[in-house]
């Protein structure tokens, strides 16, 4: 029986203890009847009868709102049992039920508070404060659910259900001798039960107890067989608190005790993957499949690792395997997405991200990846209407949900905490793996150590940013330590970041514990992580708490949620102290823009004309040279006003697919524009690509996800940029550039203001020439691009943090001075 199942038989049908009208008796002995039978048609055919004669009579609406439970309309349940109570609000098993029904709907806290209803009214009810329990543990609400258990078990004491309840709250919380008590306290209850068997294994082999669990399994009479299974789950166990190498050789023993274990084999496979000892993985995975060829999930993760291995071909032959075997394996077909995402095969990713979601419609996770993969290809149709409901569903029901995903859609800063916590939670190492002496020197006698970690040293944005900042950082005072885990493209910026290290450590080869433990003996001051939620961060490396000092840094626009995270550098206007309680990190201010940039950037001196690229000679350009995912149709209703209202103008895009360009000329055309208004543009080399910003006359930047490195790029080249304020961090970024470059002027505060600027300055050439000269004028001066001065305040709120925690102080907000 799943959850959902026990949940509907929790429900209790029962007789109503109120007083019939001899009225009405007999249909409602009927109905009682036909409900007690599971006849759940007749009975409501019946209750009705009853409704009609006595309207608002208590037990018949709540009686009405179980059959629409065991109907799976839970809507309709809530309903009628919130009518039933209307009626009598003293009517406790009416309360109970409601509890239970909200918590199958994944309303938890209204679930929770309609149970301490219930035994309010009825203090001595075992079985609510039962319920009670099971409400605050998913909510994790620990204290309150154990005193729920508690009381539950002074009313009644003989409950081996509520008493491994309770033990498995005390082995989670480490405490593991009360857990113990407990679970042998539901043995001698009932002995029979395998289930509490399993539990106090899981016990033993938490306190380091494995050899007990072996004597115990040598004097039973179990089968091979059987001895095997109970070892496999030993092994479950061990895996899930993090002990691989004890998972690992419990595994071998299933094995040798049945050779054809296929799980002792799989699950040994799974154990590998995650020391990151790959062939094994895969050495493993082939032998089980050989004992049992007919495992989908096997291959499914056979998958995943020849994804993790770069061998996305065989990946794709994997999950296609899967899902040969089990054509609705939702998981097979989402990872296929993805996979098929990363290859840039955006409209067969399309159509397996849409089958994932048919074959797991509940899953919201599935349906933002969906989502995401509609933006980049610019598909909107619809999409405003899933994105509201996406998010609807996210709030309500708390899922795990990708933190990215939330960044280029209308969210807010608490939505993406929210998703942050709720990510971080999944990946958080146990806390008794977690470093937590840390011999290191904070500055005092020595330099400060910071280490970047990130997989961005090569070619890529945040490189970009950050290289010149690295190179200028006074080694008198830092020593600075590179952990990589990116690929070598071979590129000049890849030797100069690389050259701009004291220490420079590959650790793409390591397991996430081995790359924390060389980072914690580095005995480095400051971690700071330059990727966070994006594509290929190992968040998970942070989370072992391998400095003492660890900082959300550039990478990801956003809080990660995560507790070993102490800091996030920011400014006064991405994140002002106001926002602070959006944020799991301290929130510092550096004074002008958090953005760094490297001055030493080339702009190409090949001539290039406006033919070269596409562009009609004397048309107005509106450029903008976003990513496609952060474009929307809103966006796009004021983009297409523009050039409806600025004769021959045009609109420069660099867009990735046919396919993308193709729906945004029919967006385009359904907005009364000429298709041929809009001009592609093709990847260039950095230097190409900055000189080419001479060609357009305006860059217009998009909401609720800014330009970023973009906008920089931009300005650098010496386009001005337009943009609107938005509420979130990553809807914040081109105001603060703007601001940093001396441009506050360019900064909207709504879509409305935007587009009339826009439209004013595309009509007046002459107010636009005078702000792209005020922009020449200033770009060598402003702040924005003062490398030097960048990273002396940069320098400072590193210094700052050491001088907080040598104090003995907790992190705390605070701002660098100017």
């Amino acid at each position: 029986m799943n959850r959902k199942e026990r949940r509907r038989a929790q429900a209790t049908v029962g007789v109503a203890p109120h007083q019939i009208d001899p009225a009405i008796a007999a249909d409602y002995r009927e109905a009682v009847n036909y409900l007690q039978a599971g006849e759940w048609l007749k009975s409501e055919t019946a209750h009705r009868r009853v409704l009609a004669k006595a309207p608002g009579h208590p037990p018949t609406l709540h009686h009405l709102g179980l059959i629409a439970f065991k109907c799976n309309d839970g809507a309709r349940a809530v309903d009628y049992i919130r009518q039933s109570l209307a009626s009598d609000p003293n009517y406790h098993q009416a309360w109970l039920n409601l509890a239970i029904i909200l918590a199958d709907l994944k309303r938890s806290q209204e679930a929770i508070e309609a149970c301490k209803q219930c035994v309010g009214l009825q203090p001595e009810n075992s079985a609510a404060f039962e319920v009670l329990g099971n409400l605050l543990r998913v909510a994790e609400s620990n204290a309150e659910a154990i005193d729920a258990y508690l009381t539950s078990l002074r009313l009644k004491p003989e409950q081996p259900r509520v008493l491994a309840r309770l033990a498995e709250m005390m082995l989670q919380s480490g405490k593991c001798s009360e857990a113990l008590t407990y679970c042998r306290r539901a043995l001698v209850i009932d002995p029979s039960l395998d289930e509490l068997r399993r539990l106090e294994q899981r016990i033993l082999a938490a306190s380091g107890s494995i050899s007990e669990i072996e004597a115990a399994l040598s004097e039973q009479t179990k089968s091979p067989e059987e001895v095997a299974q109970t070892l496999n789950e030993l092994g479950d166990y061990l895996r899930t608190q993090w002990r691989y190498e004890e998972a690992i050789d419990v595994y071998s023993r299933a094995a040798l005790t049945d050779a054809n274990s296929a799980d002792a084999l799989l699950n040994m496979a799974l154990a590998f993957t995650s020391l990151g000892r790959k062939e094994e993985a895969l050495a493993s995975y082939q032998a089980g499949l050989a004992i049992d060829p007919d495992r989908a999930e096997a291959y499914a993760s056979v998958g995943n690792l020849l994804r993790g291995m770069g061998m996305a071909d065989g990946a794709i032959q994997a999950y296609e395997k899967a899902i040969e075997l089990n054509s609705t394996l939702a998981l097979a077909h989402y990872n296929l997405a993805v996979t098929l995402k990363e290859r840039e095969r955006h409209d067969e990713a399309l159509a397996a991200f849409s089958r994932s979601v048919e074959h797991a419609p509940d899953s919201v996770a599935n349906r933002f990846e969906r989502m995401n993969l509609r933006r980049v290809l610019c598909d909107w149709e619809g999409l405003d209407r899933e994105e509201a409901d996406c998010l609807d569903q996210f709030r309500q029901r708390k899922e795990l949900v990708a933190p990215f995903q939330l960044i280029s859609i209308p969210s807010t800063r608490a939505d993406q905490l929210q998703a942050g916590r709720k990510n971080a939670a999944t990946l958080s190492a146990p806390v008794a793996l977690r470093f937590t002496q840390h011999r290191n020197g904070l500055g005092t006698g020595q330099r400060i150590r910071v280490g970047f970690l990130s997989a961005d040293f090569f070619n890529h944005a945040t490189a970009m940013l950050l290289v010149e900042v690295l190179e200028n950082i006074d080694r008198s005072r830092f020593e600075l330590f590179g952990y990589c885990f990116s690929p070598d493209d071979g590129s000049d910026l890849r030797r100069r970041v690389v050259a701009a290290f004291d220490h420079y450590v590959p650790i793409g080869n390591m397991t996430d514990r081995n790359a924390a433990r060389a980072i914690h003996d580095d005995g480095i001051d400051i971690l700071v992580d330059l990727k966070g939620y994006t594509r290929d961060g190992r968040p998970e490396i942070l989370s072992y708490r391998p400095a003492p000092i660890q900082v959300n840094y550039l990478g990801y626009p956003g809080s990660m949620g995560m507790d070993g995270i102490d800091y996030i550098v920011a400014d006064p206007i991405v994140a002002p102290m106001a926002h602070q309680g959006d944020y799991s990190e301290r929130i510092v201010h550096l004074p002008d823009c958090y953005q760094p940039n490297d001055r030493k950037r080339t702009i190409s001196e090949m001539p290039v004309t406006r033919a070269d690229a596409g562009l009609p000679s004397d048309a107005f350009v509106f450029c903008s040279f976003n990513n496609s995912y952060k474009l929307n149709a809103a966006m796009f209703d004021v983009w297409m006003s523009l050039l409806r209202n600025v004769d021959g103008s045009v609109l420069w895009l660099l867009v990735p697919t046919v396919t993308c360009r193709e729906n945004l000329r029919r967006e385009a055309a359904q907005r009364g524009v000429d298709p041929d208004r809009l001009v592609f543009a093709s990847r260039k080399p950095i230097a190409e690509h900055l000189a080419r910003h001479r060609l357009a006359d305006l860059f217009l930047d998009a909401l609720p996800c800014n330009a970023h490195t973009t906008a920089s790029d931009a300005l650098w080249a010496g386009l001005p940029v337009i943009t609107a304020m938005g509420e979130t961090f990553s809807g914040r970024v081109a105001a603060s550039l703007l601001t940093a470059v001396g441009l506050p002027e360019l900064v909207t505060k709504n879509l409305e203001d935007y587009a009339e600027l826009a439209l004013a300055l595309a009509r007046d050439k002459s107010k636009l020439a005078a702000l792209s000269a005020k922009l020449a004028r200033q770009r060598e001066a402003a702040p924005l691009f003062d490398s030097m001065r960048y990273t002396k305040n940069f320098e400072r709120a590193l210094s700052m943090m050491c001088d907080i925690a040598r104090a003995g102080e907790p992190p705390r907000a605070f701002a660098v001075a100017g």
